[in-house]
């Protein structure tokens, strides 16, 4: 049987003053995020998870060890699997700040996201991510390999996987603590309980 890899988005953030958090330190996850990882680990209790790797950031750390922590899995930390680096020029920035003091590319992250961040384009921040699925699902003989990582690596990710246009990217949203499965492909959007039961 083929490995199972499932990108997870961390859960739910504390952030009370609504800023571009980005890849700051010190944002970890809210109350109910903490009580949804913790729900969605014992749904995957008895699933067969060989591995979970992990964005370094706090919140898809503490996603991470929980998912983890069931299995008695260590956290594997990749860099890979980071938040976008476009953002971090607004972190710390109300989004009513972002939207105001840069109205056109508000505008161009929906119409042309490409274009954004020439020095680190979607299509690479995706294939950063589908390049650590592919490394470990040939590490492991079957099972699920869980990867938590932020909404916009893994929205690339998924558009990346299926060759599908990067303009398509705004219109692809990844809730929190939702998965999509990166390999076998088709890369899709899935419930991440269905999607264990038989790897």
């Amino acid at each position: 049987m083929p490995t199972t890899v499932l990108g997870i988005r961390h859960g739910e953030v504390e952030n009370p003053d609504n800023v571009v958090y980005a890849r700051l330190p010190g944002f970890q996850l809210s109350r109910n995020g903490s009580s949804a990882a913790e729900a969605l680990a014992e749904k995957l209790a008895t699933a067969r998870v060989v591995a979970v790797y992990a964005s370094p950031l706090e919140r898809a750390q503490e996603t991470a060890i929980a998912l983890a922590t069931p299995h008695g899995l260590a956290v594997r930390t990749d860099d890979r699997l980071l938040e976008w680096s476009f953002w971090t020029r607004w972190q710390g920035k109300s989004w009513l700040a972002f939207r105001e003091e840069a109205p056109e590319v508000f505008a161009n992250y929906a119409d042309d996201p490409g274009s954004l961040c020439p020095e680190d384009p979607l299509r690479s921040v995706g294939a950063r991510v589908l390049a650590l699925a592919e490394e470990a699902a040939s590490a492991y003989d079957g099972g699920v390999v869980l990867v938590v990582s932020h909404e916009a690596p893994l929205a690339a990710a998924l558009l990346e996987a299926n060759a599908r246009p990067i303009s398509e990217f705004a219109g692809v949203h990844v809730p929190h603590l939702a998965a999509i499965r990166l390999l076998p492909r088709p890369a899709e959007i899935v419930d991440p309980v269905v999607a264990t039961e038989n790897p």
